[in-house]
């Protein structure tokens, strides 16, 4: 199915892959599809070191050995690679004025903020990995693994604070199988399964429905220090023992 107006707005990075290769595999196609930087970089969010593409038997695992312009090809997409890094660089704010998509599936480079400008020009989509808004900011996955056993992603619109727009959907994750990477392999899982939940119901709708309005307040968190990380991984380790 193809979806009317709905622009695929990726970064070269393992999130990206997994977007795409649900989309695909959902049947759910995007009318336009903009993908900016470079693949094997060292930006926020990219990774040459996955060895496993395996989650927790039950949604799906991407095969990050697939680059993004193979998905891409491979559905027969109309795509256009910017050698921009940065999400608001004037190329792509550019590039969104001419296409005026209607709603833009936001996978971004980590640490990079949208601005106001870019924000203006269309709806955008963004998967966060917590249960907003109770765990807003980075790395919540862990904080929340931490806190009450589970990982949480939320389906919301940008807006310029962080992490405060309507939440679309959300959902909560058991904690990923030992030996499973967290940051890059079960984050992007977790967050492409949300991501094709949500995309289904704006299929049928051509609108997302039943947003809810995040309060004001909430709880905010920064990178997780090494060492709680490490705690995380062997408590994980301690249960599946």
């Amino acid at each position: 199915m193809k979806l009317d107006g709905v622009l695929l707005l990726a970064a070269f990075t393992p999130r990206s892959q997994a977007y795409a290769q649900a989309m695909s595999k959902a049947d759910l196609h995007p009318e336009y599809v903009l993908f900016y930087g470079s693949s094997g970089g060292v930006l926020p969010g990219q990774s040459n070191e996955i060895t496993s593409s395996e989650s927790d038997g039950q949604t799906f695992s991407p095969n990050f050995s697939e680059k993004l312009e193979k998905t891409a090809e491979k559905n027969s997409w109309d795509y256009k690679t910017l050698s921009a890094s940065h999400i608001n660089e004037q190329a792509i704010f550019d590039e969104l004025s001419g296409i005026k998509p209607k709603l833009v599936i936001y996978s971004g480079y980590g640490s990079q903020i949208v601005k106001p400008g870019l924000l203006n020009l269309a709806s955008f989509l963004h998967i966060h990995s917590g249960w907003l808004p109770e765990y807003r900011g980075s790395t919540t996955l862990y904080y929340s693994w931490l806190k009450e056993g589970y990982c949480g992603v939320s389906a919301i619109l940008l807006r310029k604070e962080i992490d405060t727009g309507p939440i679309i959907a959300r959902k909560r994750y058991p904690p990923p199988p030992p030996g499973v990477d967290p940051d890059y392999v079960y984050d992007s899982v977790i967050r492409s399964d949300l991501l094709i939940f949500v995309l289904q119901e704006y299929s049928q709708h051509n609108k997302f429905i039943n947003l809810l309005n995040q309060p004001l307040v909430g709880n905010n968190y920064y990178v997780i220090h090494p060492v709680l990380k490490h705690i995380a991984l062997l408590m994980n380790e301690s249960m599946h023992s």
